[in-house]
């Protein structure tokens, strides 16, 4: 005995078919685009990664170039991120803080990482409470403006004209009380070649 399919049965179809339709027409972003199975994400930077240097200023201090490949960061102090308070947010724990950042200042920090000459989509993510401008060889790549507590606010891929073999990072971030943290990692695509 045959069964006639409900009418909601068949329109439900139609929309999941068109749904369906719309999703593999939406084009995928840029960065997707360029790379496939085979190429492998590396890690430059991770982290909790050692070997920053770092300054903690009034918010109102002025360091228009700390963020350039000639400053000179001899006399600041070297640490390991993350930066921030021991309490806050969940990330505010011992094992995510490594390197203490007061509340209510901004840290300045700088890192060299070597990234190959055939790298793509160079990412740069991570998290701040509060705000960061991140820096890549001079050029600001991203204003972050998370406000308390969220996670990834940092997420940025740095255009590939600027980048070099050996490149400097440099995050000014800003705390406005309660809690402090900043933490990031820097990947890079590295295509297998044929």
């Amino acid at each position: 005995m045959f069964v006639k399919p409900s009418r909601f049965l068949s329109t439900g179809l139609a929309a999941g078919t068109l749904l369906a339709a719309m999703a593999v027409s939406v084009a995928a972003p840029a960065s997707a685009a360029q790379s496939n199975a085979d190429d492998t994400v590396v890690t430059a930077l991770d982290y909790n990664s050692t070997g920053w240097r770092y300054l903690q200023v009034p918010p109102s201090t002025e360091a228009p170039t700390f963020y350039e490949r000639g400053f000179d960061d001899s006399a600041w102090k070297a640490g390991q991120s993350g930066f921030g308070t021991a309490t806050g947010c969940s990330f505010n724990t011992p094992a995510n803080v490594k390197t203490p950042w007061a509340v209510n200042t901004d840290i300045l920090v700088r890192h060299w990482l070597h990234i190959p000459r055939d790298a793509e989509q160079v990412r740069i993510q991570g998290t701040v409470d509060n705000d960061a401008k991140v820096y890549l060889n001079g050029h600001l790549v991203q204003t972050a403006e998370s406000g308390h507590c969220k996670t990834g606010a940092i997420d940025v891929v740095v255009p590939a004209n600027y980048l070099d073999c050996c490149n400097l990072l440099a995050i000014r971030g800003h705390d406005y009380g309660g809690s402090t943290y900043l933490n990031v990692r820097v990947t890079y695509i590295k295509p297998t070649r044929a």
